[in-house]
């Protein structure tokens, strides 16, 4: 039997991963952090995402198998006591750690609960690892390491080259530990979390959504206040005040899971992986897929010397966190996952198509209720 610490359950892809390799393996169980809130108590929570999973993955049936390798511990990293709970008798003989929990904020971090969580709960759980004597250690880290870095970001080389955010500096700084803690590790550095390739559906919308959820009400808005119906093809007349790029790095989530739980079960040999794909799209792209499904003119985007109108400021207020990656200017290297996972498993491109159908699943899937929406994408 293999027994894992696993934190970040409850995320998208640490749910994912769980599921995943569950799935695969009979001889897999899961010890895992979690939280409990003001609707429901960690087991609670852990069992409705683990049922939510599967049946997203298609495997309803499975989800009582994954539950069953579960023993849940409610805490979370920020309050972990290592010692303490490496003398709990459910940690007996655990083997190997899976560490994904963090916070995703791409904002300012005034209070330092990014840090806090991404490097201070690092830290807490390779002192888990040490105290338990694990011989792996597995990190979910993110591509975006790389920070401001401008050209080929490789796999086994990070480099402090500046940061856009809290949330890059305190995963650099998490993945710094993990690499100078003397465990042997693997790390695994996704880029921007799409949904899946074929139908687009995602089972938790992360960062990216949010700007095709504004554009669509800020559209709204506007066809309130011209007194047309919101179906009416209009010109925005919005910008993006952002260098525009060619390598934006979408990658599907089931790109993402099946990725994990593969180099997961390879022998651990100190190295990263970008779980980034090989098929960047544009800004440009991004910008002409959104006006197309939504019938709308005049999106662009590109440095602005002019002041900016109330929708661009408004747009920039709620969106300005994110336009740094939509002007990246990293080139992913892909030498480590190649070699492990061969050319084929990366043999897949988001592209136009794929845009499209993520968008329209998107609106499908979290906006049932929305009349107009519905009509647009179903056009």
């Amino acid at each position: 039997m293999t027994k894992i610490f696993l934190t970040g359950i409850t995320g998208l892809v640490g749910s994912a991963f769980a599921c995943a390799l569950v799935r695969e393996r009979d001889d897999v169980e899961i010890i895992t952090l979690a939280r409990g809130n003001a609707v429901a108590g960690a087991r609670e929570r852990v069992e409705d995402i683990i049922r939510e999973q599967c049946e997203f993955d298609g495997y309803s049936a499975s989800s009582e198998k994954v539950l069953r390798a579960l023993t849940i511990i409610e805490s979370d990293v920020t309050k972990l006591d290592p010692a303490a709970l490496a003398t709990r008798p459910e940690m007996k003989n655990v083997s190997k750690i899976f560490h994904c929990a963090a916070v995703v904020h791409l904002g300012k971090d005034p209070e330092g609960i990014v840090l806090e969580t991404n490097l201070g709960g690092t830290k807490k759980v390779l002192e888990l690892a040490k105290l338990l004597g694990v011989q792996e250690f597995h990190y979910v880290g993110t591509a975006y390491v790389a920070g401001k870095l401008s050209g080929i970001a490789h796999e086994d080389k990070p480099v402090n080259s500046g940061f856009n955010n809290a949330y890059e500096e305190s995963k650099f700084l998490a993945e710094m530990e993990v690499r100078n803690s003397g465990v042997p590790f693997s790390i695994y550095r996704p880029s921007i979390i799409i949904g899946r390739l074929q139908d687009g559906r995602i089972r938790k919308p992360l960062a990216f959504y949010r700007i095709i959820e504004f554009v669509a009400k800020l559209k709204k808005h506007r066809c309130a206040k011209l007194g047309v119906d919101p179906l009416t093809p209009i010109d925005l007349q919005v910008h993006f005040d952002a260098e525009p790029s060619e390598l934006v790095y979408f990658v599907p989530i089931d790109f993402v899971q099946t990725a994990i739980t593969r180099l997961f079960q390879k022998p651990v040999a100190n190295k990263s992986y970008h779980i980034t794909g090989n098929s960047p799209v544009s800004t440009l792209m991004i910008a002409e897929t959104i006006s197309k499904i939504l019938k709308i003119k005049n999106i662009t985007v590109g440095l602005l010397d002019d002041e900016l109108n109330m929708d661009e400021k408004l747009m920039t207020r709620f969106l300005g966190d994110l336009l740094p990656y939509f002007s990246s200017n990293i080139i992913f290297d892909q030498t480590n996952i190649r070699s492990q996972l061969g050319n084929d498993a990366l043999n897949w491109k988001v592209g136009r198509e794929g845009l499209e159908v993520m968008i329209k699943s998107f609106f499908l899937d979290f906006f049932p209720s929305v009349q107009w929406v519905q009509e647009v994408v179903a056009d």
